[in-house]
């Protein structure tokens, strides 16, 4: 099955993102070819827990916003908890909060991105040492 709407991401996450941080994913959405962009575009967060089975996985939307003629989006993502997640943008014909009877929720999908969150410890993450010595005592 060919998807109808195609999703190209130019930006994606990087492999390892920091909790508390803003990232966006960027990229393309037309429908058919050439058309435009679909109307509702959403990275699909799901959260991957080995415990798990994929049924109980927590999965989380982020509404993104397209550019009415290129296709161009941005997606806003700031993960609250660290762990293993698999990130795929997803266009649907309606708001997903608000499913349509008789409509498929989704009518394309971009490539899935494998991300890791991990926390931020300390104040300072840029700190290098560049030099060090013995403390005279007084």
């Amino acid at each position: 099955m060919m998807d109808l709407v195609k999703i190209e991401i130019t930006t994606p996450l990087p492999a390892e993102v920091t909790v508390g941080r803003t990232y966006e994913i960027k990229g393309t959405a037309t429908v058919a070819g050439e058309i435009g962009p679909p109307p509702f575009l959403y990275a699909e967060i799901q959260k991957k827990d080995w415990y798990k089975p994929e049924i109980l996985e927590e999965t989380t939307y982020e509404r993104g916003f397209a550019i009415p003629i290129g296709g161009d989006f941005t997606i806003k993502w700031e993960p609250e908890k660290a762990g293993k997640y698999e990130v795929t943008v997803v266009a649907t014909p309606a708001p997903l909060s608000l499913p349509v009877i008789g409509v498929p929720p989704v009518v394309g999908q971009s490539d899935m991105m494998s991300v890791t969150t991990v926390e931020e410890h300390g104040k300072y993450t840029e700190l290098q040492i560049v030099s060090y010595g013995k403390v005279e005592e007084a």
